[in-house]
């Protein structure tokens, strides 16, 4: 089997999706397999449609091949439109479609191909580009690694000092890696190794820009048996991806439904199955008890669990029974990837042992716990839209007079200051209450809160927050430490999964969480009628002041603790 191909997304994705797509014995799913559909679902799609009109609108001579896909033209003659448009130097070709490598099994389709320094043989050569709708770039004093380029002026690269590439966005630079190997493959790549992203790293009210990358920079750290940690370039990551995924696709091929070996692959159960067709293929060969499938907090890694399968350990039973010491020597040397390997180790071991008892949260201390009581105290928590903007504070007064509920919102689509003013509202109403109790104490649950506090205390400068953000260190107390410090849970240590089975609390809503209710707020501010945005504005409000009950459950419950 020498004639087939694999996409741009084959390298980052699962291998088992490779062997299923190439093994004739399993049905294939009905659902789409273009795994592309994901990002745009999550917002990608605009973000990358506008970043493309702005190209086709940029240098004199930019080639816009997309409406040839709409007007029923084949892969053979969109090809053909894309190597016209190569061969005549283009400046920059816009959802080309490139030449099947046959030999190195590959087809692609880049978002855009960027005219740069010509190939070695005088032809004109060309860098992949691809539209991202998230952050590639981060701080790193020193670093001169990378360029960039505005959209308007995308060949014109510049140094972009101080920055790296972010690594644990490794996956698009794979696909760039596929795209450069076709270019090789037809002739057309540049003499220089370059590939841009054009991900969401502009500042407030920028443009987006071109982050451009060096494919054989050695950056990317990565772990073997033999050579242990090592920097290895994106093309260099890549081809030992796609030769894999090859391998893969061959073995898979062979398969007759007759006698046929252990498949090379086997399915293990990881964050891309959320949204995997095949999930409903690989689901039945996962055991039930299946440490990838039971095991959903801080989760061992493939490299982890493949290292405990060869050891013969694949359940939570089988891990709960393990002597962890036993296994170390042969476990820690295939897991030298990982930082704190051990203790990762040893973390899945205890839950495994609370999963075979049933026991879903675990004091793992003996002395008080000690959380800090006043005469008044406050839980707090906030609700932000899915642009991460607060638009909701909601308190719980605990006082000798009982608990009573304050809320600070604004259903309504936040602006910079929008959002400052309501944040100042809540920081007077604060202090005033300060000012009153000096004592009081103000509780939640990890530091989500202080963070926003302090980042629209430091972009807007009001001298309200600022004085509250004064109050963080004495009058501010993160139960979350007191709840990490003393307790181990299977499913994590989060507000729903302590106050529910460790305090006893229930919320009133069927599906309380916080990515829920920005659907709430969303439906409360573009809602259809009065009535569906005054019913969404009071599932916000009702969920917000069940979460700062939550808090005060927990730490009643802490206290009790010590009292027992």
């Amino acid at each position: 089997m020498n004639q087939f191909v694999l996409d741009a997304y084959a390298a980052r994705s699962c291998p088992v999706k490779t062997f299923h797509t190439f093994d004739p014995t399993v049905a294939k799913p009905q659902t789409p397999l273009d795994e592309s559909l994901r990002e745009s679902f999550g917002g990608g799609s605009d973000f990358r449609d506008g970043v493309l009109s702005r190209l086709v609108d940029g240098p004199p001579g930019a080639v816009d091949l997309r409406g040839l896909h709409d007007a029923g033209a084949t892969m053979a003659e969109r090809e053909t439109e894309c190597l016209a448009a190569m061969g005549a130097g283009a400046p920059v070709i816009i959802g080309g479609v490139l030449p099947l490598d046959l030999d190195g099994h590959r087809s692609g389709r880049p978002d855009v191909l960027v005219r740069g320094h010509d190939t070695e043989s005088g032809a004109p050569g060309y860098w992949p580009l691809k539209v991202k709708p998230y952050r590639v770039r981060e701080k790193q004093l020193g670093s001169a690694t990378l360029q960039t380029s505005p959209l308007d002026a995308i060949s014109a690269l510049r140094p972009l000092p101080d920055l790296r590439y972010r690594t644990y966005r490794e996956g698009v630079l794979l696909e760039l890696a596929h795209h450069w190997r076709l270019l090789e493959s037809c002739g057309f790549a540049s003499a220089t190794p370059l590939a841009g992203v054009v991900g969401d790293d502009r500042a407030e009210g920028q443009d987006p820009s071109v982050t451009w990358v060096d494919l054989t920079t050695k950056f990317l750290r990565t772990y073997s048996k033999t050579a242990g940690h090592k920097l290895r370039s994106a093309l260099e990551r890549y081809d030992h991806e796609h030769g894999f995924r090859v391998y893969v696709a061959q073995r898979a091929a062979e398969r007759t439904g007759e006698g046929d070996p252990p498949p090379v692959v086997r399915p293990i159960r990881v964050k891309e199955c959320d949204w995997c067709a095949w999930w409903q293929v690989c689901r039945p060969l996962i055991d039930d008890d299946d440490l990838s499938l039971r095991i959903s907090k801080a989760p061992l890694d493939v490299r982890e669990l493949q290292t405990l399968m060869s050891l013969g350990i694949t359940t939570v039973a089988q891990l709960a029974e393990a002597d962890v010491d036993q296994i170390l020597p042969a476990y820690l040397p295939l897991t030298g990837h990982r930082d704190r390997s051990e203790q990762r180790l040893r973390q899945a071991a205890r839950r495994a042992r609370m999963l075979a008892r049933g026991v879903e949260l675990e004091r793992v201390s003996v002395e008080p716990i000690g959380v800090p009581s006043a005469e008044v105290e406050i839980d707090l928590d906030i609700e932000t839209a899915d642009d991460g903007s607060v638009y909701l504070w909601g308190a719980l007064v605990t006082d000798a007079a009982g608990t009573r509920f304050a809320h600070f919102s604004r259903f309504e689509q936040a602006t910079g200051h929008s959002e400052v003013e309501l944040a100042a509202q809540f920081a007077e109403w604060l202090l005033d209450l300060v000012e009153a109790h000096p004592d009081l104490l103000v509780f939640h649950y990890s530091d989500y809160e202080t963070i926003h506090l302090s980042r629209l205390a430091e972009r807007s400068g009001h001298p309200a927050l600022l004085r509250v953000c004064d109050l963080i260190r004495d009058h501010f107390v993160d139960l979350f430490g007191f709840v990490r410090d003393n307790y181990v849970g299977v499913d994590g240590l989060g507000l729903k999964v302590v106050a529910s089975r460790g305090a006893g609390f229930e919320w009133r809503d069927e599906e309380p969480g916080g990515l829920a209710s920005q659907t709430w707020f969303a439906e409360a501010v573009t809602g259809a009628t009065p009535q569906a945005r005054d019913s969404a504005r009071r599932r916000v409000l009702e969920y917000n002041e069940d979460d700062v009950r939550a808090t005060l459950a927990v730490r009643r419950w802490l206290r009790d603790q010590d009292s027992s």
